[in-house]
């Protein structure tokens, strides 16, 4: 089979501002429906590069292709109607609807009305905005979460092949925060984008990431999945970026399957309500598993045998090593 051509091409892409060089000769690809996340410490070029993709900056040298078209071959007006792009800030127009701002790239580009207002609607129900009762309000009126699901449904509206977003949840309240991510992470409409992601949260990463690419000093330190960066880091900086939180990351990377071989053997029956998990899932989802519900205990698919809590840190603490 041969694998589809990738969407974003970017090659020895640079920008300096006078003498400083923010982004320096980075060259990388994103697949269709692929997730991004560029990651790193504050400085390191990350929302520039994220800019110069749909030419909010323009680089001093290299080449940015999407769909395999040069993107300095468009006029910036038109490549950013292609492109959802979400801030942290949002940016509604405060003077619109709802709606309206939802429905704002559709009209600049030519849409049926009816079709627009069908497509805004359905955005906004998805996004747990009713679109009867939030269709009509305006930005202010909403709350901070609210206005930043609304600024992605105004991102999605045109169903435009590439999303772009910059620290979209950076602004929200830690509650609020993980409840907007838990939305972005379950839209099946992003399932289908290629996006490209800035976040300084390292959990938000690795819960987002297809891959990740973590950035110093506008130089890129490791590109691959989040597994690959966290236990085959490339270099001490890598290392070290993510000791702070390691074992709260390990938890979202190492999988059941691989605590399996170190679990006791010989185990209680599961009962008809125990509730099951895949192997694929990670220890931190069977941890929330068990956090969440009134069980005490799950079991693996294909396997008889309960697995209690402390059981499963045990397993994971030797599969590490």
């Amino acid at each position: 089979m041969i694998p589809p051509s990738p969407v974003i091409r970017v090659s020895h892409l640079t920008k300096r501002f006078g003498a400083q060089v923010v982004v320096d000769d980075l060259s990388f690809e994103v697949a269709a429906g692929e997730t991004l996340v560029l990651l790193g410490p504050s400085g390191c070029g990350k929302t520039t590069l994220l800019k110069t993709l749909n030419r909010l900056i323009e680089p001093n040298g290299g080449t940015i292709e999407i769909n395999g078209r040069d993107v300095r071959q468009q006029k910036p007006e038109e490549l950013r109607r292609g492109i959802g792009y979400v801030i942290q800030q949002v940016g509604l127009l405060p003077h619109l609807t709802v709606a309206q701002n939802v429905g704002v790239v559709p009209g600049l580009l030519g849409r049926p009305p009816a079709e627009t207002a069908a497509r805004t609607t359905e955005l906004l129900n998805r996004l747990h905005l009713p679109a009867e009762r939030f269709g009509p309000m305006l930005p202010a009126e909403l709350s901070g979460g609210q206005q930043q699901r609304v600024g992605l449904a105004r991102a999605l509206a045109a169903d435009p092949p590439v999303i772009l977003l910059d620290e979209p949840f950076g602004a929200l309240d830690p509650i609020t925060r993980t409840a907007v991510r838990r939305d972005f992470r379950e839209l099946d409409e992003l399932r289908r984008k290629t996006v490209v992601l800035v976040t300084h949260d390292v959990t938000e990463a690795f819960e987002l990431a297809d891959r990740i690419m973590l950035l110093d000093k506008g130089k890129i330190q490791q590109l691959g999945p989040p597994r690959e960066l966290l236990l085959h880091p490339a270099s001490d900086f890598v290392r070290s970026f993510f000791q702070a939180e390691q074992l709260a990351l390990q938890l979202r990377v190492v999988t059941l399957a691989e605590v399996q071989p170190f679990l006791p053997q010989g185990q209680p029956a599961a009962s008809a309500d125990t509730p099951t998990l895949p192997p694929t899932a990670s220890v931190h989802e069977a941890l929330g598993q068990l956090d969440a519900g009134a069980a005490s205990a799950f079991r693996l698919a294909d396997q008889p045998q309960v697995i209690t809590r402390g059981q499963l840190l045990a397993a994971f603490g030797q599969a590490l090593g």
